[in-house]
């Protein structure tokens, strides 16, 4: 079996000088830290934990602590159901504003689609939150705002860091800056083309997206997604880069986990994210059911945001599939030999490759978004079509057939685990940040 290796995209983009995703020389980043010094850095995102929905959170959370333990003075501004006042988490200063949307993020299931399309077209043109980021910036003064993840949140707050002369780095981590439902995924099937009703409600933000200094992102495809698109094509190719998830698995251990006695327990898979169709659950459940029962089994964990959860139990019928509900990753990552990440929809960076990858577990996946980037796009044996159940089906019988014996543990990974730690993570932004700040403050009289 073929050992996971650095793509070939990748590997160009860490390797060639000059970098084509804007990494300059050592020596000039050296020069920009040196002339800026500590910084005062402001990160926005939808969310901030302990409020929490997905990775996007767990990254902004990782980076900013890391950025205090780095020295600098973080803030972090977040919407939140009810405003709340000024707090401090993790060493970091933190405002959660007002939404002023017409209703709260979670609440979007229980809105009609008239209801839905009517806020997204108003959220383009939201003032007010707008207004509520401008109190912050003015009682915080950054030298730098870093924006992740605007879901529910009006891209008018890039105009009001702009207008104040601030620098503005914005993370690339989902689709929300060009598409209605932020995944690119409709009618159960990814999307070919660019819907009218997903132009309308972001129509404003091919205009909002001028005010941003550079732009981040977690993958080198949903990058080029937005730039397709008309998103940051106003940036120098320095200017936009890729970095990957900063990834911790708490209490992990893979040194532990390969001194596990697995003799006599059937070759073990597992899946560990949401429940649902664009997910690929339904094909790794039909990959399976070509292979029938045998020397395996299957561990799904995590949570259904619907009834789909029945559903899919009840495909699984009769084959030795465990569907085990919330699962602690270091624990569950313990308990299996082979991740499947299955993401029919074009995931940008799925942060389960990154635990699987730091605790040791080879990885499955789908050929689609940002997986073969973290998989390697050579390594055809660890990628299979998007939705092809047949040909997933014949990766896990190859897995299979040759034995837990000779499958790699993470010392094949350091490409991927190297660039996922939170010092590598933080190290790249700040030398963005550097760079930025240094020429602003050079171009002021």
């Amino acid at each position: 079996m073929m050992t996971p290796t650095l793509s070939s995209t990748y590997a160009r983009i860490l390797t060639e000088e000059p970098r084509p995703q804007g990494q300059d020389r050592p020596s000039d980043q050296a020069a920009a830290r040196a002339v800026t010094g500590p910084l005062r850095i402001l990160h926005l995102s939808a969310l901030y934990p302990p409020y929490i929905v997905g990775g996007a959170e767990r990254s902004v959370e990782h980076l900013a602590e890391e950025l205090v333990a780095a020295g600098h003075t973080v803030a972090a501004a977040c919407i939140a159901r009810e405003p709340e006042s000024k707090s401090v988490r993790g060493g970091v200063t933190v405002y959660r504003m007002a939404h002023h949307n017409d209703f709260w993020l979670e609440d979007w299931p229980k809105a009609t689609r008239f209801g839905r399309a009517w806020a997204k077209l108003k959220q383009q043109w939201n003032f007010a939150v707008a207004a509520e980021f401008g109190r912050v910036l003015d009682d915080f003064r950054p030298d730098i705002v870093n924006t992740h993840s605007l879901l529910d949140v009006s891209t008018l707050v890039w105009r009001e860091a702009a207008k104040r002369g601030i620098p503005i780095v914005h993370t690339v981590c989902e689709y929300d800056l060009i598409c209605g439902n932020a995944a690119m995924f409709r009618d159960g099937k990814p999307c070919d083309r660019w819907h009218l009703g997903c132009k309308v409600v972001n129509a404003a933000k091919q205009i909002t997206n001028r005010s941003v200094d550079a732009v981040v992102s977690v993958g080198t495809e949903i990058l080029k997604a937005h730039v397709d698109h008309g998103l940051f094509a106003h940036l120098a190719p320095e200017r936009r880069r890729v970095i990957f998830y900063s990834c911790t698995v708490p209490e992990g251990d893979p040194a532990a986990r390969r001194q596990i006695d697995r003799t006599d327990r059937p070759m073990t898979f597992g899946y560990l994210g949401r429940i649902n169709t664009e997910k690929g659950v339904g094909t790794m459940i039909d990959a399976f059911r070509r292979i029938g029962p045998g020397n395996w089994r299957c561990l799904v964990a995590g949570q259904a945001m619907d009834d789909s959860i029945a559903r899919f139990t009840a495909q699984a019928e009769g084959l030795p599939i465990e569907f085990v509900g919330w699962a602690k990753p270091a624990d569950f990552l313990s308990a299996i030999d082979v991740l499947i990440v299955p993401s029919f929809w074009a995931e940008p960076s799925p942060r389960t490759i990154y635990e699987a990858y730091t605790m040791g577990v080879p990885v499955i996946g789908a050929a689609s978004g940002g997986i073969p980037e973290l998989v390697g796009e050579d390594n055809a044996e660890w990628l299979f079509t998007p939705g092809d159940d047949a040909d997933l089906a014949a990766r896990l019988r190859s897995v299979i057939a040759r034995g837990r014996k000779d499958l790699p543990d993470e010392r094949a990974f350091q490409h991927v685990i190297r660039e996922s730690t939170s010092e590598r993570v933080a190290e790249k932004y700040l030398d963005l940040y550097a760079e930025l700040v240094a020429e602003r403050r050079a171009i002021r009289p």
